[in-house]
Formats: structure tokens, sequence, C-alpha cells
């Protein structure tokens, strides 16, 4: 039995810069577990492959096609589904990824046999085996939601536990590393050290996943993984790999002890930051380039509004402390609906003052799952699937128009990236760079025709 691992391309406006593309972690998962069961498969990512997915399932011809995407991809995750069954309606379409884990009922759909809501990789084997031999239980299976009669039966959720996710085989990784950057960090690889996050920021959907409880790795795993890596750079995609101050030291203790060197991004919060100065050092001593930092806002209002447990003179220290160390302070920043003209000129002010070279705008947007969603789900103004990327709005400004709404957020956008453009950190952005963007961009048009 063959079995086809797909990533849907991401449909928004900043997929075709090719700046930010990770490699997919969740598919070589699956792949590695797989081929311990002695399963054939094929990756199709679509941010790289040249061909459409039509042609990729008539040339692999799976008997099982597996599906991930974020909340962006939901429609061509069931666009995907419907191919598949009108290629050959004997193949068994299975979906998961973090957006079906806590939003599962959106996929009840006539071509979608499968929902997995579990991060297991047991549970994914058992299923693939059910599949294959017609037999096992199905109401057994962590996180499965399956048809009988037509209906989807669903089958409770347990936490995993986080060591028994497998050493991703990277050979996917090794042949098409090339196609994967973050910044000027080319070659990039990702790896997770920890499920969850022990915080409760309203808007946040990440703190939700692996039934809510953080849980970290074994660090002896996390250092065999690196020590694997058949690569420079290293992307931590924990969603706060800044937690627990002795595992950090041990972390980083390891690190030295190994020789591993290696340069990283990861997330943070501000407050950690601001409170552990040495800790911070020191892993920009070991190779800690990027920090990427949830600063939210720029008063205190809106960042009690968000359960953030912070404040500004928390996220003014937390810049300072960073700017002191060779690495760099990427801040995470919101744009409220409630915005004026000069908040959107206070929260330029206020990156100028701090002296950050890179900061990324959000537009506010409460996501399908989270209690954020169920405050402002009557006031939505969108049912574009596709507007949930951060940069559309989803609800009705308040204090502007909505064309003067983006007015002003594209203004901003411009403002900082000339900011960051003057500090270097696009230098990377040559005539050779755009040449490679342009070209790529044509493929993938013509691709998805």
């Amino acid at each position: 039995m063959k079995v086809l691992l797909v990533r849907p391309p991401a449909p928004n406006k900043l997929s075709f810069t090719k700046i930010l593309d990770n490699e997919p972690l969740e598919l070589e998962y699956l792949h590695t577990i797989l081929q311990q069961n002695g399963y054939e498969d094929y990756i199709y990512d679509a941010l790289i492959e040249e061909q459409g997915i039509e042609q990729v399932i008539k040339r692999e011809r799976p008997d099982v096609v597996a599906i991930t995407g974020y909340i962006t991809q939901e429609n061509l995750m069931l666009k995907y589904s419907a191919i598949a069954k009108e290629i050959n309606p004997k193949i068994v379409t299975i979906l998961g990824g973090v957006h079906v884990q806590r939003n599962y009922e959106r996929f009840y759909n006539e071509n979608v046999d499968f929902l997995c809501r579990s991060e297991s990789m047991e549970a994914f084997a058992q299923l693939v085996i059910c599949i294959d031999t017609g037999r096992g239980d199905l109401s057994t299976i962590n996180g499965l939601c399956y048809k009988q009669e037509n209906e989807y039966k669903i089958t409770p959720l347990t936490p995993i536990n986080i060591n028994e996710l497998p050493i991703p085989d990277r050979s996917f990784f090794n042949k098409n590393k090339k196609h994967y950057r973050y910044l000027d960090l080319t070659e990039i690889a990702t790896i997770k050290t920890a499920i969850s996050c022990p915080y409760n920021c309203s808007f946040c959907y990440c703190t939700l996943l692996g039934g809510g409880i953080y849980a970290p790795r074994d660090l002896s795993l996390v250092i065999q993984e690196l020590e694997a890596l058949d690569c420079q750079n290293v992307q931590i995609v924990d969603d706060d790999f800044l937690v627990d101050k002795k595992r950090l030291w041990d972390f980083i203790k390891l690190i030295r002890e190994k020789d591993i060197k290696k340069t990283y991004t990861c997330y943070t919060r501000a407050d950690f930051v601001s409170e552990n100065e040495d800790i911070v050092k020191a892993l920009a001593d070991i190779g800690f380039k990027y920090f990427l930092v949830g600063l939210e806002a720029v008063t205190d209002t809106e960042l009690t509004g968000y359960n953030k447990k912070t404040s500004v003179d928390v996220n003014r220290r937390c810049v300072e402390v960073i700017n002191k160390t060779s690495a760099n302070c990427i801040a995470l920043m919101i744009a409220p609906i409630d915005a004026t003209k000069e908040y959107f000129n206070k929260l330029y002010s206020w990156v100028v003052e701090n002296g950050l070279k890179y900061v990324t705008v959000s537009i506010f947007t409460p996501i399908f799952g989270t209690p954020l969603y169920d405050e402002y789900k009557d006031q939505l103004t969108s049912k574009n699937i596709e507007d949930w990327d951060f940069l559309h709005l989803v609800l009705k400004p308040t204090n502007l128009s909505k064309s003067q709404f983006y007015r002003e957020y594209y203004k901003l956008f411009m403002k900082l990236y000339k900011l960051a453009k003057k500090t270097g950190i696009y230098d990377f952005m040559d005539l050779k760079f755009y040449r490679n963007l342009l070209a790529n961009y044509l493929k993938r048009k013509m691709r998805d025709k």
C-alpha cells in the first residue's frame, strides 16, 4: 500500500516571497512512521513541487492520500480530497494538522474519510494498518474521526508523550533543503522540542493544542536530533522555547559539551527575556540569531485585554536585553480593530525609539477554535477562510473605515520595511534573489492553472 503525504500551498499575499518557507516537518514525521511499518510513501510539498496535485496523484497512484495544513489551507485540503476521489474513488483520504485538531467539524465532507485530531504517530500508524488490512477497531484509535453509516464518529483525545515521537527521517529535507529558508538563514531545518504552551493568551491557538497541556521533550532526544541535522540553520518552532530556566541552562550546557555549531531562531515571551538577561546572552553566544517575541501592543490596556500578563515596560526591557547581545529581536505586533491613524503612528514611533530592526504587524484576527473566536463570531465580516492570514480584516474597524484602516496598515508596513532595509536585515534580497523569486512565482502560477 502506498501513501501520498501532502502539504498544499499557502494562499496568502506573502507566500510568493520565498523568505519564510519551512520544511514540512509534520509530513516527515508521518514518512518516518510509515517507513518503520513497512509502507511506501511520497511527500508532495506544494511549496516546491513543479507538478500539480492531480498530476502527482495520477503519477504516484496512491492508495491513501493524507493531507495536512493550516487555517488558510482549509479549502485546498478539501479540494485536494475531492480531486483524489475524482481520480480514484477507492483512494482513502485522511486530513490532519493543527487546524483539523481543533476544528475537525469544518472538514465533515463526503470526500473526507478520516480526520486526525492527535499528534500521535502511533495513532496514524494504527489507522493506516486498519485501512491496509481491513481489520482493527477504529474506535480505539486516539483522537480519530471516522465514518460509520455516513456519520462521523469521534474517539477520545488523549495527550501524547512527546518523547514517543520518532527522530524524523529527513531524506526529503536533505534532497530539497535549498528551498527552505528564514530570512537570510538558508537551508534551514525545523525542529519541535515541546507541545503546546504554559500560558493562556486569549488570541492564541497554539496553547490549546496537545490537549492544552504543555509538554517539553527530553533534551537527550533534542540533542540527538540536532546532531543528526545536515545543515547549519535551525528553526525551533515551539510555541514558546524559553520557558523552563533549568531546561534552558541544561540545553546550553549540552550544546557546548557536544560542540554543536549551528544558528537558531525561536519564539519566546517578553517577560521571560526581560527577567533572564543571562540566559538570553548565553543563547545568543551559542548561535541564537533571532528571537521572535510576541510584544503584541504598545499600550498596557491592550496587553491586559489579550491576557498577556505583561506590560509596555516589560516589552521595552525585553528589546533592550536582546539588543545587548549578538541576536536580533523580531517583534510580533497586532494592529487592533480600534486602531486610529494616531495609533499606527504611535506603533511606528515606539519601534524606532526602542531600536527594533524587524517588526511584523498582524491584523487582529479571532482564530477558529479559540475563546476569542467565540467572543467575536457574531461580528465577522468575512466568510472567506483565506482571509484568516492575519493580513486581512475579518471584523469591522471601529474608528476607521475599512479602506482607511488598510491604507494606514500598508503605510506602516512600508515604513517598517524601509526601516529594516536600512539596518541591512534584507541585504540578502539582491537582484539574483528577485530573479529567482519571479521565476518561482511564474512556475507556481503555471502549475496551479
